[in-house]
Formats: C-alpha cells, sequence, structure tokens
C-alpha cells in the first residue's frame, strides 16, 4: 500500500432542479406543435372490410370445392351415395363457418350506410 486513499466515488449530487437535462418545466414552444400530414388520416375501416371479404371468399371458395369434389367422386362412382353422409362431419361445421361470416360482412357493411 501506498497510502493514497481511494477517491470519493460518492460524489453529492446536485437536487435543486438544476441539472441542465433536466426539460420537464420546460413548455413546448408553438413551433414544435405543427404536425404535417401526408395523405388522408388513416382508417381502420379499409383493412377490416378486406379481412372480412377474404375471410368470406375463401370460406366460400373451400365450400364451393368440398361440393364439387363430392359431386365429381359420385360421378365417378369411387363413393356410393349412402357414404355421402359420412361426409356431413366436415360439411356442417363449414357451412356454419360460411354462413356467419357472410352474415357479420354483409351485416357490418349494410349497418354503416
Amino acid at each position: 500500500m501506498t497510502g493514497n486513499a481511494p477517491e470519493d466515488t460518492n460524489k453529492t449530487t446536485d437536487t435543486t432542479g438544476s441539472d441542465p437535462f433536466d426539460f420537464s418545466k420546460e413548455k413546448p414552444s408553438a413551433e414544435s406543435s405543427d404536425t404535417y400530414h401526408i395523405g388522408k388520416p388513416y382508417d381502420p375501416r379499409e383493412q377490416e372490410d378486406n379481412a372480412r371479404r377474404n375471410i368470406a371468399y375463401v370460406l366460400i371458395g373451400l365450400l364451393c370445392f368440398l361440393v364439387v369434389a363430392i359431386l365429381l367422386l359420385v360421378a365417378f362412382k369411387s363413393i356410393k351415395l349412402q357414404e355421402i353422409k359420412e361426409f356431413a362431419v366436415i360439411l356442417g361445421p363449414i357451412v356454419t363457418l360460411v354462413s356467419a361470416a357472410t352474415g357479420f360482412y354483409y351485416g357490418t357493411k349494410s349497418n354503416r350506410r
């Protein structure tokens, strides 16, 4: 040991509010409140309508695909008419989803007019 005292790292800080980085008491100037708008204001309804439309189209397409597939299977005698009731497990929920999605889409669209 050389006898040197360690430097004091606990320097006192000024608590009177004279911190040069304390901007909490400054008032905003009129120039800083100017905002610039480019284009029209954001309206989420357009994206919501697009999403509802796309969901309705996909579900209707899925239902049409399944009905056509079942009819083709029956036409080419890959399945018998008695076996069609097995497809009720698939068709029932899809018909419910399609009717709910299209009803919701057209219902919200008519409410806005």
